[in-house]
């Protein structure tokens, strides 16, 4: 059986990542959804963990670390076995926004080593065919974010320049992670969508 495709959703906070995804499970019900960091039982716990502010203090190591456990998780339970079958899978982040977030938004460039050496044991090959990234704006990503109804998180509570870190992490490194695909986020909603949508059908 052919190796399903592996599609990765990638951008600042704010970029519309979440509301594509969710568009996409009603276009497409056939794929694999997950979320990074989440997926599995474990890995919405360290999701909990690593969004609230119990974790505002930790040590960016321990941060990065905390991300690769749940990746390791979700890889192992849910992305690898998904393509092995042959179906497609769409993931909410993944190993980019590491380097965008840990990596570039914290202003830690020897950390990339760190990142690089436990990402080739726990990834098994599962790595992106294509990442779509939703590029936005720090300030208009982060304005989106204030006018939502739910309680932002600790990232999103961030400096404007930390964003801007993230934002250039993402643009730097989106190339090694399968065909890139770059799209102006800060545009309407449904133009956003369509040009999502001729990504799709090029990967497809």
């Amino acid at each position: 059986m052919a190796r399903g495709k592996f599609i990765v959703f990638e951008g600042g906070d704010g970029s519309g990542k979440t509301t594509f995804v969710e568009r996409l499970k009603k276009e497409f019900p056939d794929f694999v959804y997950t979320q990074d960091p989440g997926g599995t039982p474990l890995g919405k716990q360290i999701r909990d963990l690593l969004m609230s502010e119990k974790t505002s203090g930790i040590d960016v190591r321990a941060e990065l670390l905390l991300f690769l456990a749940s990746r390791a998780q979700m890889v192992s339970e849910v992305i690898r076995p998904a393509l092995e079958s042959g179906k497609t899978v769409v993931s909410n982040r993944f190993a980019l926004s590491s380097i965008a977030y840990q990596i570039y938004g914290r202003g830690r460039p020897e950390l990339m080593a760190l990142y690089q050496s436990v990402s080739d044991v726990i990834l098994e090959g599962a790595k992106p065919d294509a990442t779509i990234l939703l590029d936005v704006t720090p300030e208009i990503g982060i304005a989106r974010v204030h006018s939502r109804p739910e309680e932002p998180s600790r990232f999103d509570l961030e400096a404007l320049a930390f964003h801007e870190r993230v934002r250039d992490g993402y643009k730097k490194h989106i190339a090694e992670f399968g065909t890139p695909f770059i799209i102006d986020a800060d545009r309407p909603l449904e133009e956003v969508w369509q040009s999502i949508q001729k990504a799709l059908q090029s990967i497809l």
